[in-house]
């Protein structure tokens, strides 16, 4: 789908999209990439806000510590509009409790939604490490099944072995892709 909103990304998330496809996961079929910069805080401070949220089932505090933009964005099936005005539910609770190992941890970190349906992002990941203080995240979105029901149509594939096949993909796709 053409985007309407020019982003300096978008072309990287379109490239990101055909690497995953042409790589063994078909599904994938949108793209969001994020830049993530630190707005306060520090690591201990920031994991016990969002542990403490976590453990009272309310919404992690991203913006609190964090300024999440958007960097570029490809679908198949959406404009950035769309995505962008539905953000709130497509980046899902347990992929925003995640943005502290995106922007804090090396890469890659591979962070999966197993219960994301539909045009919920399934996983976000960190494909290089962070440049001049910013994190870049990408959001994907397989809107046809999570990939748990993808691990439940190939029989022998176990979980763990479709993240290992994930995270080696997103590895050598750090080379592939540039994104700055």
């Amino acid at each position: 789908m053409k985007n309407t909103q020019f982003m300096q990304g978008n072309e990287a998330a379109e490239r990101i999209v055909r690497y995953f496809q042409a790589n063994g996961f078909a599904g994938i079929t949108e793209a969001l990439i994020i830049r993530i910069s630190l707005k306060a805080g520090h690591r201990a401070e920031i994991d016990s806000a969002f542990e403490t949220a976590h453990e009272q089932e309310i919404s992690p505090p991203v913006q609190q510590y964090f300024e999440v933009k958007s960097f570029g964005h490809f679908s198949d099936f959406r404009s950035f509009e769309e995505a962008r005005s539905a953000i709130q539910s497509d980046f899902t609770l347990a992929l925003r409790t995640e943005v502290p190992r995106i922007f804090f941890d090396p890469a890659p970190v591979v962070i999966d939604d197993a219960m994301a349906t539909g045009p919920k992002y399934d996983v976000l990941m960190k494909i290089t490490d962070n440049v001049d203080g910013y994190a870049i995240g990408i959001l994907l979105n397989d809107p046809d099944a999570s990939f748990l029901e993808y691990i439940g149509t190939h029989r022998g594939n176990d979980w763990q072995q479709i993240m290992g096949n994930l995270e080696i993909t997103a590895a050598s796709l750090a080379s592939a892709v540039n994104l700055l």
